[in-house]
């Protein structure tokens, strides 16, 4: 004699009120997987860096809500699994038909209360005799080897009303199959992209709405492009890089820079206290001597020394290098030369002597100044 069939709405609301380990009693499987025994993706990162001897951050971020799970989907003891459903949402092949026939006939009968689904649409039923509380639906586009614009917009929506029904329920922890990379036939490298950054952005935009999301692939092809990509996506070092462009961004200007700014300075200070000299000794005899042999005052060794005298070199001769500034734009300057031009006046030979035998007693003062200072002309 058969058993009697369960209604499923009953059986809904008994299963609703049972406490886990009251559930765990009543599951058709018992090799169920508990959520925690799955490595976060910063778990997997972590174990295969160690290997390689390198060190892997430590912290809470978007790789530690995230989960890459090759196998059974229909043995995952999560709030929540995501079937890849038909528009009917009655069973049907691949992940569809294991999940229909591991929950058993009363979700077959809730389904059939639902009137079918839209694609790109979600809707949500008990899981009965599944270890996951909760089933949701979701029809996927039929791309047939093409993605285009709206394949990629249906199947984005899939992955964000699925996510938006677990908010609405208070589901913390959820299990994607790969959504319509079976039959319906869409690429399997831009479908894995769009499920890993639209649960990406939805993370990002409620951080504290859901703590685990498990992408369940069965194929081997399936993992590698999901374990690639997500290293991509979900990086653990997201903070090591922002601080080491802070760090960039805060770097002292480079030693050769600061380098050419100190020789400047120098170079600045030394006319600075050649012109200081100049003015303390003012020696009229030597300004007469370099008046008298304007080739020779050409020829001085330090004369590069004053950029602006380097660059009118080819005028001076021509030029009256007494009303020059020697420092262009320093007002101070240009006095002090015009001072000096209306303090030369024609020296008789008398004052010539005198002079020398002063130049000959402060020999070490004049040389000093002579090898510093750029030439008056």
């Amino acid at each position: 004699m058969s058993k009697k069939k369960k209604d499923w709405k009953t059986e809904k609301d008994r299963l609703l009120r049972l406490s886990s380990e009251e559930r765990r009693m009543e599951y058709r499987r018992q090799d169920y997987i508990f959520v925690n025994k799955i490595p976060t993706w910063r778990d997997e990162s972590r174990s295969n860096d160690k290997e390689e001897g390198e060190h892997m951050p430590t912290g809470e971020g978007l790789s530690d809500k995230v989960s890459l799970y090759k196998g059974d989907i229909t043995v995952l003891e999560v709030d929540a699994i995501v079937n890849a459903a038909n528009s009917s949402l009655l069973g049907g092949g691949g992940v569809d038909g294991c999940i229909h026939k591991a929950a058993g006939p009363c979700l077959y009968d809730e389904c059939h209360s639902l009137n079918g689904c839209d694609t790109g649409k979600a809707k949500i039923t008990c899981g009965y005799d599944l270890p996951a509380k909760y089933v949701i639906h979701t029809v996927g586009p039929v791309a047939r080897g093409h993605a285009g614009p709206t394949e990629i917009s249906d199947l984005t929506s899939c992955y964000q009303n699925c996510l938006r029904l677990m908010k609405e329920h208070r589901l913390s922890t959820v299990a994607f199959p790969c959504i319509s990379t079976g039959i319906y036939g869409f690429p399997n490298e831009p479908a894995a992209e769009i499920a890993l950054k639209t649960v990406k952005s939805w993370i990002e935009e409620n951080p504290d709405t859901i703590t685990r999301v498990i992408f369940c692939v069965f194929l081997e092809t399936d993992f590698a492009i999901y374990k690639k990509k997500m290293s991509a996506i979900f990086q653990d070092n997201d903070t090591e890089v922002a601080e080491e462009q802070l760090k960039e961004d805060n770097t002292p200007p480079c030693s050769e820079s600061t380098a050419n700014e100190e020789s400047g300075d120098s170079n600045r200070g030394k006319e600075e206290t050649g012109e200081e000299e100049e003015e303390g000794n003012n020696d009229p005899a030597e300004n007469d001597m370099e008046s008298l042999n304007p080739e020779n005052s050409e020829n001085e060794p330090n004369q590069e020394r004053d950029p602006s005298k380097n660059e009118n070199q080819d005028n001076e001769e021509d030029a009256d290098m007494n009303n020059k500034p020697e420092d262009e734009g320093v007002d101070s300057n240009t006095n002090k030369d015009a001072d000096k031009a209306e303090k030369e006046q024609p020296r008789t030979e008398d004052d010539v002597k005198i002079e020398d035998e002063c130049e000959v007693n402060n020999t070490g003062t004049s040389n000093e100044v002579e090898m510093k200072d750029p030439v008056e002309s």
